[in-house]
């Protein structure tokens, strides 16, 4: 197994902090997920489902408060661990639970767990230990239940809850896509970085000339072609981001935050599409691709 200095660590939360951040600046505003439009919401509306995250994550008594427990584990990558977050929070939403957090190490965030580099998901009751019954049809008869939402059963239920925002979570009607609206909220609490983080963040986008809005690809290669997926021409990704700035008004400088590990793209994609700047860090890329070698 290939240790991972703290160094090269963040190196590789900066990576995906970015093309998140990339994703993040138009996410929360989609009219449609594919076409990436823009539209302006109220800062009322946008407050509101904040105040219910902070509120349903800082209950009054801890101990008495019905909860979620959200194992990070098995050892992930870290937007695996984001995605199983995600739907922690939105089981959590649907149930009036607070989301804590399962003790866990793995190779991006070890000993010093998920607070390295955020803000604890919650001031008052942020992690649980001890045993808990798993998530099951007689959920709702347990004070606290302990899930791994990624394996779930698709029970209509669950179906639902994937597919639109909790009756309480009031979309603004001029968003044509509420789920991807209310998960932006999501993934917004989820990833606010501490202090350190926040500075390494802004220097990396200042070095990069990281400006928002700007749309973000994340081209994934390496060891990810061995044992999970099928190679996606590079054409595919730039399709999406074509659409964006079709939408942008004519002669609009074309600039892509680009996240892989593999040198390679970075070049490939130089080459095919002369008229796009690409941002990409190469020191972090190359990083990437040496932990992805070491990992097959």
């Amino acid at each position: 197994m290939m240790v991972l200095t703290k160094k090269r660590r963040v190196g590789m939360i900066l990576l995906t902090i970015l093309i998140l951040a990339a994703t993040l600046s138009v996410f929360q505003h989609y009219l449609n997920p594919l076409q990436l439009l823009t539209v302006i919401i109220p800062e009322d509306e946008n407050e509101a489902v904040r105040h219910f995250i902070e509120k349903l994550q800082h209950p009054e008594d801890c101990n008495s408060a019905r909860k979620i427990v959200c194992p990070l584990s098995p050892p992930a990558g870290f937007t695996h661990l984001a995605h199983k977050l995600v739907n922690c929070f939105i089981y959590a939403a649907w149930t009036n639970r607070t989301v804590v957090l399962y003790p866990f190490r793995g190779p991006i965030v070890r000993k010093e767990g998920w607070e390295q580099f955020f803000l604890p998901i919650s001031d008052n009751c942020s992690s649980y230990s001890k045993p808990a019954p798993p998530w099951g049809p007689d959920h709702q008869k347990h004070r606290v239940v302990k899930i791994v939402p990624h394996y779930a059963e698709p029970t209509p239920e669950l179906r639902n809850w994937y597919e639109v925002p909790p009756p309480w979570v009031q979309a603004p009607a001029s968003v044509e896509s509420p789920m991807a609206w209310w998960a932006g909220h999501i993934l917004q609490y989820i990833f606010r970085l501490q202090p350190d983080m926040t500075e390494h963040v802004r220097a990396a986008k200042e070095k990069l000339g990281f400006v928002e809005p700007i749309p973000g690809m994340h081209v994934r290669r390496t060891d990810k072609l061995i044992r999970e997926a099928e190679l996606v021409p590079v054409e595919e990704y730039i399709s999406s981001i074509e659409r964006y700035y079709g939408n942008k008004k004519k002669g609009a400088e074309k600039r892509v935050y680009l996240a892989t590990d593999e040198p390679a793209v970075v070049t490939e994609l130089q080459t095919k599409y002369p008229d796009y700047t690409f941002l990409s860090d190469m020191t972090t890329v190359t990083g990437a691709n040496n932990v992805s070698e070491a990992s097959r």
